[in-house]
Parts: C-alpha cells; structure tokens; sequence
C-alpha cells in the first residue's frame, strides 16, 4: 500500500519527457536563439547570456534523453534563466489561455512546477540507486 516508486524505465520516460519540454520551448522561440548568431546583436552581456541558456538547453537534451541525471544540472539552469531572462513558457501555448496581466505569474508558475517535478524526478532516481547499510546489533556477552 502507499506511493510506489515508479520503475527505472518510467523513470527514464520521465526524463524524455523533460527533453521533450526542452525541444518543444527550443523550436517554439528558435527566433529568439537565432538572433545569436546574426551580425545586428544588441549587446555582448545578453548574447553570452542567452548562448548559455541555448547550450545549457542542447546539453540537458542530450543528457535526458538517453536518461543519464547529470542532464538535470544543465536543466536546473535552463528552466530558471528561460523564466526569468526570456519570460519562456516551458508547456506552450497553456499562458495564453490568461489574462495578459496575469501571464508572467501563470510562466513563472508553470516552470517552476517543472523545476520541482524535475527535482523530485532526480531524487527518486537517485534514491532508487542509493544502498544503505546499517549494522546490525552486537548481541551482548555474558
């Protein structure tokens, strides 16, 4: 009875399914990344800033499809700076269904239910790869 841990394999479809949320915001603004390697950029800072954010993307694709869980550091960068620099939506077209003056709420809300998904999802496979030994207890001698 209770929660069961669900199985390394849904662990790892889990991870895709984070990829896959990369991918999709990716494709959705590639606008925006390709502007990076344009000749009319505004300024060194942003461009440094949104190429971290375009390799931290590429590298937590890499690293979650094949299920590996060093791809959620560069995840754990990715979501925060797509929410706070480029106010990127990782599940698309679900803030347009708000309000206009309640969207960024909705974008920072939305990630950050991924951002706590993603760190659950870490746990649980680590937790899973995880042995502890205890002792056992000395019986005592008369």
């Amino acid at each position: 009875m209770g929660m069961e841990y669900p199985n390394s394999n849904g662990m790892v479809n889990a991870a895709k399914a984070l990829a896959a949320l990369v991918i999709i915001c990716l494709l959705r603004y590639f606008d925006t990344f390709a502007i990076l390697f344009g000749f009319n950029q505004v300024g060194i800072v942003p461009s440094i800033i949104a190429m971290l954010v375009l390799l931290s993307g590429l590298l937590a694709i890499s690293g979650l499809m094949r299920g590996r869980k060093w791809g959620f550091i560069p995840l754990y960068f990715f979501i925060p700076a797509v929410t706070m620099f480029f106010k990127f939506s990782l599940i698309p077209y679900l803030p347009s269904l708000v309000d206009p003056e309640y969207r960024r709420i909705t974008i920072v809300a939305l990630n950050s239910g991924v951002l706590v998904y993603a760190v659950l999802l870490l746990l649980r496979m680590m937790d899973s790869n995880v042995i502890i030994y205890t002792e056992k207890p000395q019986a005592k001698s008369w």
